[in-house]
C-alpha cells in the first residue's frame, strides 16, 4: 500500500500544488522513471493539469535527471 503514495505526491508536484518532489525515506523512488512517466501522460491524456506547462517542465527534468532527455 505504500507505493500508492508515489504517484499521489508526483501528481501534486507536477500539478504544482508542491514545490519539491521528496517523500520521508526516498520513498519517491519507489516507482521506477517508466512508470512516472506513463503517470505523467495518463494525466495528461485526461487534461488533470491545472498548467499543462507546468508538468510538463517538471516532467523533463526527471526525465533527465535519469539521463533520459
Amino acid at each position: 500500500m505504500r507505493f500508492f503514495k508515489t504517484g499521489f505526491v508526483f501528481l501534486a508536484w507536477l500539478s504544482g500544488h508542491q514545490d519539491h518532489f521528496r517523500m520521508v525515506w526516498g520513498e519517491q523512488s519507489a516507482r521506477s522513471v517508466p512508470h512516472l512517466a506513463k503517470v505523467y501522460r495518463l494525466a495528461d491524456g485526461l487534461g488533470l493539469f491545472p498548467d499543462p506547462e507546468l508538468a510538463e517542465r517538471r516532467m523533463r527534468t526527471v526525465l533527465a535527471t535519469a539521463g533520459l532527455d
